[in-house]
């Protein structure tokens, strides 16, 4: 099951790297930076927390293991959200050429 999950982790890294890098703004070079450093510990964040819950659901220790599916899985999510956000995913309206906007 550890080979499986090394595995997964990889391929999910890859194609996440293929997702953000047409996506990823190159003329705000901070905000760039920003973009791929969110990745990368959102990545190891969510991997370490898969790794810690395997771990310790397989000696039986369930207190351990929910304690960290919601504080990885939390801190994941929270990365994830500002992520979307700065790829413009979460919170840009399309608005029409015909439309204006009201306040």
């Amino acid at each position: 099951m550890g080979t499986i999950l090394i595995f997964l982790a990889g391929i999910l890294f890859l194609a996440g790297i293929l997702f953000i890098k047409p996506r990823a703004k190159k003329d705000v070079m901070w905000k760039t930076v920003l973009v791929w450093a969110l990745y990368v510990v959102g990545s190891a964040v969510l991997w370490m927390g898969v790794s810690f819950v395997y771990i310790n659901a397989t000696v039986g220790h369930a207190k351990a293991t929910s304690t960290a599916i919601f504080l990885f899985g939390g801190i994941a999510v929270v990365i994830a959200v500002i992520l979307a956000r700065l790829l413009g995913f979460i919170g840009t309206r399309k608005i029409k050429d015909n439309e204006s906007v009201s306040a």
